[in-house]
């Protein structure tokens, strides 16, 4: 976040200046000098810009979660299946090949085309 500036400057005690200076009319010169200095502030040009930036920022990043949200869901929901599964040393290749017939069909195809 920008830190606001403060609109003036600490006050500075002239009559310390005036005691320690040997020539009051000096510090008189500076003081008068100093009041009539004036800093111009720049206008504001890009807080409504990066207003609109932040806005749809967050509004990406809304989106992003939510879908983050869903796949870890569908990961949990995967990894819950994985551990209901039958552990891979206890199980038959006829168990294994069950739900997977895609993996089933290759398997077979690859055994008959090294059929001898």
């Amino acid at each position: 976040a920008v830190v606001p500036t403060q609109s003036t400057g600490e006050a500075i005690d002239w009559s310390i200046y005036s005691s320690r200076v040997g020539d009051p009319a000096l510090v008189e010169d500076f003081k008068a000098k100093y009041a009539g200095v004036t800093i111009p502030k720049p206008e504001d040009t890009q807080s409504a810009a990066i207003g609109a930036v932040e806005a749809d920022f967050k509004k990406e990043m809304a989106e992003y979660l939510a879908g983050a949200e869903q796949r870890i869901a569908q990961f949990e929901a995967a990894l819950a299946g994985l551990h209901a599964e039958k552990p891979l040393e206890d199980m038959t290749v006829s168990e294994y090949l069950a739900d997977k017939p895609d993996l089933k069909t290759k398997i077979k195809a690859d055994i008959e085309s090294r059929a001898l």
